[in-house]
């Protein structure tokens, strides 16, 4: 219920767009498929986490000036590009030949969440901010959150991340909210 009741306060406490409402939707919606065990349930999460990540990319691109393609020109994108770029190739290395059937979209979907991180932290070195700083580390806890579901689900025996998975993910999903809900309007 992590999920419904931050979509409750941020209602409460701004005017809610269609996108974030969706955003909020489909990461709930991949909270409650990641608990069963199995394929197709971690399948269809991982889709319902995409779509929410697609969704925050999105509503980030309205503050940037230029086509998406054009972020990754500008100068301040290049140390974000190589930390995240260079993080997203060690994670892939490190889980490829434990991924199974599950490659191709745990390898979109961490490419996707990458590029919501490059997004934050690119917003972040071109203004200067605290909502941008909040924005920023919501995405890299969101990724650090994500990264611990995979090296619990891949690399190791038995789970290890358990708490912590929930302790990064609960201020990422915030942080995110917190920055991108103001963007529509104080109620």
């Amino acid at each position: 219920m992590i999920i419904p009741a931050l979509a409750l306060w941020v209602f409460q406490r701004f005017r809610l767009n269609k996108q974030l409402g969706w955003a909020l939707f489909f990461s709930w919606l991949g909270d409650l498929l990641l608990i069963p065990d199995g394929t197709p349930y971690f399948i269809a999460g991982i889709l319902a986490f995409w779509a929410a990540q697609l969704l925050y990319c999105r509503m980030m691109m309205g503050h940037f000036e230029g086509s998406f393609f054009q972020q990754f020109r500008k100068k301040k994108a290049v140390l974000p590009l190589l930390l995240l770029g260079g993080y997203l190739i060690f994670i892939l290395q490190l889980m490829w030949s434990r991924l199974g059937v599950l490659l191709v979209p745990v390898s979109l979907y961490a490419t996707t969440l990458t590029v919501t991180g490059f997004l934050g932290l690119l917003m972040a070195a071109e203004n200067r901010y605290k909502q941008t700083k909040i924005l920023a580390l919501g995405t890299l806890l969101f990724a650090l959150s994500d990264s611990m579901i995979a090296f619990d689900a891949f690399y190791f025996e038995r789970p290890q991340f358990t708490y912590w998975i929930m302790a990064t993910y609960i201020p990422a999903q915030f942080c995110i909210a917190l920055f991108l809900a103001p963007a529509q309007g104080e109620k």
